[in-house]
């Protein structure tokens, strides 16, 4: 997948791939691994930022849904930025795109979603356990940001992930799959 990445910087400098888990710590690569060959048809994504890891994971599974605030870390940062013209330049026509106003929303729409994996980059804080319970029904759920920031209060998803059973979590670097039901 390391060439999707090259045509990303290419087209679009490597800028965009600024916080996106597939720069962090081999995370396109980890993608990779996990997803290549699974047969997935159709992902869920919450957080999207720049939409890199959805471009990624579309080339995975026939579908991808990626969740994001409208009022979300990217317009907070107030860098315009069309995520819809990005994945068109990469060829990708397999993502849709999901703007939401609050967690009411995004309960109400993963609820009446099918799919079968699921990609957890959104809010970092304890509000990770309330994202798990809205898409654990899939059975495949990749958390991002695994590790261990030397303080409790930085700490939601490496602490939630560890409150699982250890049976069911694959760890990656900074990446852990829980795989149950």
């Amino acid at each position: 997948m390391g060439s999707l990445v090259e045509r990303i910087e290419s087209l679009h400098g490597e800028s965009v791939l600024r916080k996106s888990a597939l720069r962090i710590r081999r995370g396109a690569e980890i993608f990779e691994k996990i997803l290549s060959g699974a047969g997935y048809r159709t992902v869920v994504e919450i957080g999207t930022f720049r939409g890199c890891s959805a471009a990624v994971l579309s080339r995975y599974c026939d579908k991808v849904v990626t969740v994001d605030l409208k009022h979300g870390q990217l317009e907070q940062h107030n860098t315009p930025f069309d995520r819809i013209s990005f994945w068109r330049s990469l060829g990708i026509d397999n993502i849709e795109l999901r703007l939401i106003e609050d967690d009411t929303e995004k309960a109400e729409l993963l609820g009446s979603l099918d799919f079968d994996f699921a990609f957890v980059d959104g809010a970092h804080d304890e509000t990770v356990k309330d994202d798990f319970e809205l898409v654990k029904k899939c059975g495949h759920v990749l958390f991002h940001d695994y590790d261990d920031r030397g303080q409790p209060c930085l700490n939601h998803v490496y602490d939630f992930v560890n409150s699982l059973p250890k049976e069911q979590v694959e760890i990656f670097d900074i990446f852990a799959l829980w795989t149950g039901k």
